[in-house]
């Protein structure tokens, strides 16, 4: 589901960009903006790069993001006429993606590219650049040999001068700090829909890092339930059609409002597996599973403070399904990503009970038990994901942030997540 600006300038839902959209775009005279520019033609790709539409994508982020329209020409601005712009191959897709990455500093993130059907022989494209909080982006000046940047002005892309690009970087570093004391409270908020005095508890929560300027409204259960399930089956996928992973344990049907959103309660309130699960308009998403006390190996439970390697893998591969699901109803770019361990010992736990121990996989070769590297105390891993990637990208995504977390535990390698998944039933 898409809502590019061209969505929005025509009033019309979030959905497929489509041809009768120029149509109508052209019939209106629909005016370039701040938002929106029209092109006659994709430049030449191997040309891409020198091209003036590297300019016009660094212009966008650093104005609050906006898209380009190929196969439209405009008089005075206002779309006028359709020409041919050309095609967009996979490969050319690929060339945008990677110029936008390397020839814009720092990097414009989550620019796609996008082919329109169309009827006839004139082709429609469409890139779309994402707002950004890593602003000011800058391109080289070949001219100047420096760098500047460009901001989209109305209609026209302008240079930025030094005050504006002062305040461009203030805006990030506030908006840096800011998106991450909403993180924080966000894991201290899943955190403690448990008690990690009993248990510890798996803890993982997600953001955009650019806030909606619109968030759309989760009024529906049953679009909950969908998200949920949706994620339920990835994470069986990538699992390798394992069922043991947090959002086994949350009740997909039984949703309730909560403040901007939806919560997911445990299946079984009573079960050493209880889980929680919530889904906000803004799209943040977090997730909390009690770790300790789960049952393993010879069927007995270990203690409050023990978390097996499986349940961390699993934990994460729910997580970042659900994280996925969400950003494929309503896509906002790239997010930031916390997942943590929260273990409180309380003045009853038992002596020699107060540090968090792992559980490594069963395997012969790898046996005994390992604790925190460093530290009393496991550290949240922090990632910034981009949750729209193909599949077979975006599981070695999963597998990295798996990775990472079994590591600090001490624990080397991964036991069930991996690329050779099984074919899907």
């Amino acid at each position: 589901m898409l809502n590019t600006p061209l969505h929005q300038l025509l009033g019309l839902p979030p959905g497929n960009l489509a041809e009768q959209m120029i149509d109508v775009a052209i019939a209106q005279g629909l005016v370039e903006s701040d938002r929106l520019d029209w092109k006659k033609h994709l430049p030449v790709e191997k040309d891409f790069k020198s091209s003036g539409i590297v300019k016009d994508i660094a212009a966008f982020a650093n104005a609050g993001g906006g898209m380009l329209v190929f196969g439209v020409d405009e008089t005075q601005k206002a779309a006028s006429a359709r020409v041919d712009a050309g095609e967009l191959t996979e490969s050319y897709e690929r060339t945008i993606q990677a110029v936008s990455y390397s020839a814009i500093q720092p990097p414009v993130l989550g620019v796609r590219s996008y082919r329109i059907d169309v009827a006839g022989s004139d082709r429609l494209a469409a890139i779309v650049v994402p707002a950004s909080v890593d602003g000011p982006h800058m391109i080289f000046d070949g001219n100047k040999q420096s760098f500047s940047a460009p901001l989209r002005v109305n209609a026209d892309t302008q240079w930025m001068n030094e005050r504006l690009i002062e305040a461009a970087y203030r805006t990030r570093f506030e908006a840096g700090r800011r998106n991450r004391e909403l993180l924080e409270a966000l894991f201290e908020d899943m955190a403690t829909s448990h008690e990690p005095r009993e248990n510890a508890v798996l803890v993982g929560v997600a953001r955009p890092r650019v806030p909606k300027s619109a968030p759309r409204q989760l009024e529906q259960r049953a679009d909950i339930a969908v998200f949920v399930g949706q994620a339920q089956s990835n994470a069986w996928h990538w699992l390798c059609q394992s069922d043991y992973h947090a959002l086994t344990d949350v009740e997909q049907y039984a949703a309730r409002p909560a403040l901007r959103g939806w919560i997911v309660p445990p299946k079984d309130p009573k079960s050493w597996r209880r889980a929680h699960a919530a889904i906000f308009n803004d799209g943040a998403v977090g997730l909390a599973w009690e770790g300790g006390n789960h049952r393993y190996g010879d069927g007995t439970h270990l203690p409050p403070n023990h978390l097996p390697a499986d349940a961390l893998e699993g934990f994460v591969a729910a997580l970042l399904a659900l994280i996925r699901a969400v950003a494929e109803n309503d896509p906002s770019g790239d997010v930031e990503l916390l997942i943590g361990i929260d273990w409180r010992p309380s003045d009853y736990t038992p002596a020699g009970d107060e540090r968090l121990v792992f559980e490594p996989h069963k395997d012969p070769l790898r046996g005994g038990s390992s604790t925190t590297t460093l530290g009393e105390s496991y550290r949240p891993v922090y990632r910034v994901i981009d949750p729209l990637v193909e599949e077979k990208e975006f599981i070695r995504i999963v597998i990295d942030v798996a990775t990472d977390c079994l590591n600090q535990a001490g624990i080397r390698h991964l036991a069930r997540l991996t690329t050779d998944l099984p074919r899907r039933r």
